[in-house]
């Protein structure tokens, strides 16, 4: 069974002060290599196309392009650098183990999700792949890896694992509309029964990764055996005179493993011809000895050489290839950016470069800021900002800034303890507003006051401005001293976990376009369920229910319009943990009722599915200088950064159906033209 990849190569700029570290000069990152597992490609008009398990497998699947095998890009009009995006065809996570094949005049991809097996078509092959009707192929189990091999008869067959008793690789005959197999012509093809297949005596052995072509009226059958994670996972063969068998497993197997290439974990490919009409074999391998992710794609030449009355399949192991990434049109990178920032913003100012704000990075009392002119590489421009001094009326715990620019000035909206504070509040948090006449700074406040005080905390002020020019302020009244009745924290009282829990609420309210102060009584926007078996309970209160912290959050609110629908992301849990994570909620006026999504959460940690990121939040959105394409700047944590707050940036968007999407948390090597 496949795991998706989301480990990467850290990349970036590393500075000397205000929270980065310097390495060296500035320059665009190349020979990224290509992390795709379960690779497949597909050759056709000059122009080889790469597609695997990779980038985000709850996302769908990427698409490379290259003309020569060795250097790949993402091609300029792919969707976000997928060839199939989840929403556009079946399945919800685990898109694995993709094959691409021409047939009547279209493409067609044929994949895993959600361990079934679906088909997807479209017009290109780099996508996008879509289904008219988002099902699988009808099945009476579970199965995965998906090979569709045309027999030179015109009879079309599938060849699949199925999750039985072990990974089992069967076949069967297709419909020739492909939209399902006849099922009185499933048959077993292959297990894992010999020594080499199953170097750990595991109870559930593997076989699968099939791939099938005919030579001479052969039928030969490329597959996988051990674990994926074994480093012993190989690759085999096995012949026959039929498409259903039976198979004779050669002897000299296993033909590719970590042996004969160097590299632990040498499996799950497909065979593919090359401009010069010869054959390679496309696969993955293990990150290094100790890690299984990234896997990382190879391709090595594969002949059939004719000994005495039979054919074997030889592998030339010294002309193995490892693909890379050619940032020459694009800029890669990999996240995290080696900027330490919480809650981090991202400006693009009329002068063209971009300008990032957050919490932290070394400041005091105040706020850094960096510049790039690509959101990989990054400067840093000082401190921007400096409260707790004369005349200020911000004096601790300075939070979340973020800046626009309105008529040739720099309006920095932040959150910071305010001076009065006759009860000694724990939490005296208000929002302010500084200026400048540069997005460097220096910001000063515009009053000796916060914007405004509804008499509770409030912390993460977030500015949309809609059609017509009203302008709006979310913000996050805190969860201090706000406990709240809900069933959770009935549940929370009755485990002896908590005797109450408090919440922190998004609220709405029209400002003045000069930002001088809020016009009439906050809109409440955004609140934890109450009930149990609400939709969002579970996800929302995990930082209650691991016994993490008493509270439930609603904060680091982000707004924007598409079309006629608002949307509103948002964090929730604590800021501090690893359950930290993201998810929105759509309305037809700014000020709502707001409805949350079914798709939540839709950014969070993925170390339950073999990544390293945790406590994914607090983001906002940037577009780049095309003005179409969005990232979601948001902050994280991972092993090697341990409680510190880094920077993450990835795709987002919207798809057809109106569903907010983040392809993320990434760590791969990506590209991004800014």
């Amino acid at each position: 069974m496949k795991r998706n990849v989301l480990l990467g190569v850290i990349v970036g700029l590393l500075f000397s002060s205000c929270g980065i570290k310097t390495t060296g000069e500035e320059k665009a990152i190349g020979g990224l290599p290509v992390l795709l597992a379960d690779p497949t490609i597909f050759y056709q008009d000059g122009i080889y196309y790469l597609y695997g398990t990779g980038g985000v497998s709850n996302f769908g699947f990427p698409v490379y392009v290259s003309d020569d095998l060795s250097s790949w890009r993402i091609p300029e009009s792919s969707a976000d650098g997928y060839a199939l995006k989840k929403g556009d065809a079946f399945g919800t996570e685990g898109f694995w183990a993709p094959q691409v094949f021409a047939y009547n005049g279209r493409f067609y991809m044929a994949y895993t999700a959600n361990e079934y097996i679906a088909i997807a078509e479209s017009e290109h092959p780099q996508g996008p792949f879509k289904q008219y009707k988002l099902t699988p192929l009808a099945t009476d189990c579970r199965q995965i890896d998906p090979f569709v091999f045309f027999d030179d008869n015109g009879r079309i067959y599938l060849y699949h694992v199925r999750l039985q008793e072990g990974n089992r690789i069967f076949v069967a005959e297709m419909k020739s509309d492909l939209s399902g197999i006849k099922t009185e012509t499933l048959k077993e093809c292959i297990s894992a029964e010999r020594g080499w297949e199953d170097t750990w005596n595991a109870d559930w052995k593997v076989s699968e990764g099939p791939t099938v072509v005919k030579r001479n009226n052969k039928y030969y059958l490329f597959y996988s055996a051990n674990d994926f994670r074994n480093p012993d996972y190989a690759v085999g063969y096995a012949v026959a005179d039929s498409p259903y068998g039976p198979w004779q497993k050669a002897e000299t197997n296993p033909l590719i493993d970590r042996v004969l290439i160097g590299k632990n974990g040498t499996g799950h490919g497909d065979l593919f011809k090359d401009k010069k009409g010869d054959w390679n074999y496309v696969f993955h391998v293990h990150a290094s000895d100790s890690m299984v992710t990234p896997r990382r794609t190879a391709i090595v030449p594969v002949s059939f050489s004719a000994e005495k009355e039979e054919t074997t399949v030889v592998v030339d192991a010294s002309a193995c290839l490892f693909p890379e990434i050619d940032s020459s049109s694009r800029i890669s990178f990999a996240n995290p950016l080696e900027v330490e920032f919480g809650d981090p913003y991202v400006l693009l100012a009329s002068d063209g470069k971009y300008y990032m704000y957050g919490t932290g990075a070394g400041a005091v009392d105040g706020f850094c800021a960096y510049s790039s002119d690509d959101l990989v590489h990054w400067t840093l421009e000082g401190q921007v900002y400096r409260g707790n001094v004369s005349g200020s009326w911000a004096v601790a715990n300075f939070w979340a800034p973020e800046v626009y620019e309105r008529n040739g000035k720099f309006y920095m909206f932040f959150s910071a303890d305010w001076k009065e504070n006759p009860t000694n509040e724990l939490e005296n948090f208000r929002i302010g507003v500084a200026v400048s006449d540069k997005p460097t700074g220096p910001f000063k406040e515009m009053s000796d006051r916060p914007l405004f005080d509804p008499g509770y905390p409030v912390i993460d002020g977030n500015i949309f401005v809609d059609e017509g020019g009203h302008n709006y302020l979310y913000f996050s009244r805190c969860c201090y001293k706000h406990p709240v009745e809900s069933e959770v924290a009935a549940w929370a009282k009755k485990k002896g976990l908590y005797d109450e829990i408090e919440e922190s609420w998004v609220y709405g309210v029209e400002i003045k376009s000069d930002f001088s102060a809020i016009i009439g009584e906050p809109v409440l926007i955004l609140r934890p369920p109450v009930a149990n078996d609400d939709a969002q309970t579970e996800w929302e209160s995990r930082s209650v229910t691991s016994g993490e912290v008493n509270r439930r959050w609603t904060e680091g609110s982000c707004t924007f319009k598409k079309g006629d629908t608002y949307y509103i992301m948002y964090s929730a849990n604590f800021f501090g943990g690893e359950n930290y994570a993201v998810g929105y909620a759509t309305s037809k006026s700014p000020l709502g009722p707001y409805q949350k999504s079914s798709d939540n959460p839709i950014l969070q940690k993925n170390t339950s599915r073999g990544g390293i990121v945790t406590g994914t939040g607090h983001n906002s959105i940037v577009r780049l200088r095309d003005g179409k394409q969005m990232y979601c700047v948001y902050h994280g944590r991972t092993k090697a950064t341990g409680d510190e707050r880094v920077v993450f940036i990835d795709r987002m968007g919207i798809n057809a159906e109106g569903h907010l999407y983040v392809n993320g948390p990434t760590t791969a090597p990506q590209t991004i033209n800014p």
